[in-house]
């Protein structure tokens, strides 16, 4: 397991040494990014760390939480790019975005054929295009795999 909660410079000093320490890292099936680490990140640097998980050979679970997501980018090639992702948890995150980007999500995930949970929950969407009850109903509806989660901030 590995559980980033701290800031990240506690942990490296730049998002590309993180991506190529987890290039070759085979032992990793969970993933959580908590507390300060993900939201202090630069945007470009939390696409890289966020995409990069995917990229990990054997992540099963991954737990997003306390942050700011690019929904087309980071969240799309994350499970774009992880085979064996079986659970996916964001909680408490702003996930950025235009419609398009959450069907790239969407699609994603139905192309996944190994994603059994996914748990949305306490997330906010601020773009007034972007209806996240709806989005929450169209993944429950286009997937065959255990969808929680209020979806949006009430």
């Amino acid at each position: 397991e590995l559980h980033l909660s701290n800031l990240p410079e506690d942990y490296f000093g730049t998002a590309a040494e993180f991506e190529s320490a987890m290039k070759e890292n085979t032992s990793i099936k969970t993933v959580i990014f908590d507390g300060d680490f993900l939201v202090c990140l630069k945007a470009e640097d939390r696409a890289i760390i966020v995409s990069c998980v995917g990229k990990l050979p054997n992540v099963e679970k991954v737990v997003l939480k306390d942050s700011r997501l690019m929904v087309g980018v980071c969240m799309t090639n994350l499970v774009k790019n992880a085979s064996k992702l079986s659970d996916l948890s964001m909680v408490n995150c702003t996930l950025q975005g235009v419609p398009d980007d959450f069907d790239k999500f969407k699609d994603a995930l139905v192309e996944t054929s190994g994603m059994k949970t996914l748990d949305i929950t306490d997330c906010f969407a601020p773009n007034s295009d972007v209806n996240l009850d709806k989005v929450m109903e169209a993944l429950k509806e286009s997937l065959s795999i255990t969808i929680t989660g209020t979806g949006s901030k009430q």
